[in-house]
């Protein structure tokens, strides 16, 4: 079963949303999908920085691969 936006990515994004709405809204498809590359760089940060940044809780490393896969896929709605 590919990963769905609607059942996988937006209920794990949807906590982050309030704090990131100024930007873009991490419940809408459209802006997530257009900023998938983004996103994936910044919750998956190579330098040891966490994003979310405190006090929010960082992403699960589960959820961040499933986001790659994601995209991987096409970034399906």
């Amino acid at each position: 079963m590919s990963t769905s936006f609607a059942r996988d990515i937006a209920p794990f994004l949807a906590p982050y949303r309030d704090n990131m709405v100024w930007r873009l809204d991490l419940t809408d498809y459209e802006a997530v999908k257009a900023n998938a590359s983004l996103i994936y760089t910044n919750i998956s940060p190579t330098d040891g920085s966490q994003m979310p940044p405190p006090p929010l809780p960082p992403m699960r490393p589960i959820d961040v691969a499933m986001f790659n896969s994601w995209m991987t896929e096409g970034c399906p709605p």
